[in-house]
């Protein structure tokens, strides 16, 4: 089914939203968002809601991101953050799954909040556990948090964020 979604965004066939986000645009089906997003259901559906939108413009987020999401909404599946972006190293694909999970509290994607946790939990270090758990406190992701935590109270772990910090 996901597969079959997935076709459907890619086709643009039906499509009845347009989000501009930076320089890009992508075409989306309002009922979907509405269905895997109590945010979108509200912005489009609810009582204070506007069904006849055909334009949203999305700020304060990169264009990969969002098409993560957007891909993440069709499929129901982490997406590939290597194959939109094209970024190679761990670090970078890190750093973009810690922005998808900041959109994906933003827009309430539960589902999607779970895989970004488990993601960043696994590929945990001494080089992204500060900004991994900075994200955990803003978004009070208290599992990736209290996982932070003690990931730096491991004492091999604490002489490696201490020995990055001096080389600083």
């Amino acid at each position: 089914m996901g597969q079959g979604l997935k076709d459907l965004l890619d086709s643009e066939l039906g499509c009845d939203i347009t989000f501009r986000v930076g320089d890009e645009t992508y075409k989306a089906h309002k009922l979907i968002l509405a269905a895997r997003s109590p945010v979108f259901r509200a912005q489009f559906y609810g009582p204070v809601g506007n069904n006849s939108v055909g334009r949203v413009v999305i700020e304060d987020m990169e264009p990969s991101i969002f098409q993560a999401m957007l891909s993440f909404i069709y499929t129901d599946v982490l997406p590939d953050v290597h194959e939109i972006t094209g970024l190679t190293s761990t670090a970078s694909f890190t750093n973009m799954i810690q922005h998808l999970l900041a959109a994906a509290d933003l827009y309430d994607f539960g589902r999607l909040n779970i895989l970004c946790e488990a993601f960043l939990c696994e590929e945990l270090n001494v080089d992204n556990v500060a900004t991994t758990l900075a994200l955990a406190d803003q978004h009070q992701f208290l599992q990736l948090k209290e996982f932070c935590l003690k990931f730096v109270a491991s004492p091999a772990n604490l002489r490696g964020i201490v020995f990055q910090m001096v080389d600083f």
